[in-house]
């Protein structure tokens, strides 16, 4: 059904009464075209409510009948929900910090984006420091197993794979690994996931989902537990077990800078910790363009290696 004219919806989220964000929908009432208003006084009533406010919320209401995720795939939605619909283009910094306390950083670009088969394609490239400038990542996602994954360094001057048996060494000297980048770019390809019991990260109340990686997937984990908060559907913690139950990476987002962008949650401020090397990573994110418009000619082997030129 159509909107009466002056009147329009979209869809958006509400704080509903327990403190949780919701998904609804808003239908907005242009004030300065009442539509009671008939024959002379329409005029003249239309000019006294354009002086008084141009628009009001009409109506806000549940998208559909809410209640919290009681499955895996459940929870799963729910952070699928909290990405962009199309595209994104975030300017990120990483600052790294070894076990003696010396930091070093890094400026990059990361573009994002979904296709028409649902699946999503991530072109990573850094701008700074100079030595460093045009190297990049290429993760092109796929149904059922681990993303295809490319990357460029400027001084070898071609585009290598990254195999599975690689995907666990450092991405460009940060703590993250090639395998923690797909992951946190939502490409994650855990053979089961099983929810857990939920709890509170920094006294938010959170859900856990408990993905073991298919042993044949070459993952460098056993298991990965992600805490996710129930109010911005965000991971605020994520604990990345290797074999023998070994906690080894660990990833945090500070709650306090999780910000809205739109529709949208964005956690400003990540932090990867390795626990065995007692080395971080900051990953921060210090612009992000939602649903920008991207070519998809950029997410190919050939772009990756002509873009850094």
């Amino acid at each position: 059904m159509r909107p009466e004219k002056g009147r329009s919806a979209r869809s958006g989220r509400f704080r509903g009464p327990e403190g949780r964000s919701r998904p609804c929908v808003v239908v907005e009432y242009d004030a300065r075209m009442p539509s009671q208003a008939v024959g002379p006084h329409r005029s003249a009533l239309a000019m006294r409510w354009s002086q008084i406010i141009p628009f009001v919320v009409l109506f806000v209401f549940p998208a559909s009948t809410w209640a919290e995720p009681e499955t895996a795939a459940g929870i799963e939605q729910c952070v699928h929900d909290n990405l962009p619909r199309k595209s994104s283009v975030q300017s990120v910094l990483f600052r790294s910090t070894n076990r003696v306390g010396e930091v070093t950083g890094s400026d990059a670009t990361i573009h994002w984006k979904l296709f028409d088969d649902g699946l999503s394609k991530v072109l990573l490239r850094f701008t700074r420091p100079q030595d460093m400038r045009g190297a990049g990542v290429l993760l092109i996602e796929n149904r059922g197993r681990r993303p295809d994954t490319f990357m460029y360094l400027p001084e070898l001057r071609t585009v290598r794979r990254v195999s599975s048996r690689s995907a666990a060494s450092s991405l460009f000297g940060t703590d993250f690994s090639y395998e923690d980048f797909e992951r946190l770019v939502g490409m994650s390809s855990d053979a089961s996931k099983e929810r857990a019991a939920d709890t509170k990260v920094d006294g938010r109340e959170v859900y856990v989902l408990v993905g073991r990686p298919d042993p044949e997937s070459g993952s460098a984990y056993e298991r990965v537990v992600a805490f996710i908060d129930k109010e911005t559907c965000v991971p605020l913690r994520t604990e990345s077990y290797e074999r023998g139950d070994e906690l080894r990476k660990l990833l945090t987002a500070d709650s306090s800078k999780i910000e809205r962008e739109g529709a949208l949650w964005v956690p400003r401020q990540q932090t990867m910790k390795d626990l065995r090397d007692e080395t971080r990573t900051d990953l921060v994110i210090e612009q992000i363009d939602i649903d920008a418009k991207i070519h998809r000619k950029m997410f190919s082997a050939r772009e990756l290696e002509a873009g850094a030129r």
